[in-house]
């Protein structure tokens, strides 16, 4: 692995870890949005994407299991940012430019993703 390959799989596992410490740190908040989202027990499933998000951001320096946990880390950034962040269903505002970017931006994560599949 080169070291701008290195730093690549580094930046993009320090974003997912950033993801898992943001769900950690405001649990609460989150477990309420996931609520009025009517997602199934919701503290449990917190738990487990952050136990997810951990375990896969360290799978992505595993050799063996690098491309898997791109795979399900794109698939990932694709379908939470979809369910937390509609922007297409908000008035026009700021807090609808906020979520477009973060949108965007996830989905740009899942695509570099799929580069290290």
């Amino acid at each position: 692995m080169g070291e701008l390959h290195f730093v690549g799989r580094l930046l993009l596992a320090v974003y997912i870890c950033a993801g898992a410490y943001n769900n950690a740190s405001g649990f609460t908040p989150t477990v309420g949005l996931m609520r009025t989202l009517k997602l199934p027990a919701p503290a449990l499933l917190l738990r487990l994407v952050i136990a997810f998000e951990i375990v896969a951001a360290i799978c992505l320096f595993v050799p063996p299991l690098a491309s898997y946990a791109a795979l399900l880390l794109a698939v990932f950034c694709m379908v939470a940012p979809t369910l937390f962040h509609p922007f297409w269903t908000m008035p026009e505002s700021f807090e609808r430019f906020l979520h477009k970017n973060l949108f965007l931006a996830n989905v740009a994560i899942g695509g570099a993703m799929l580069l290290l599949v």
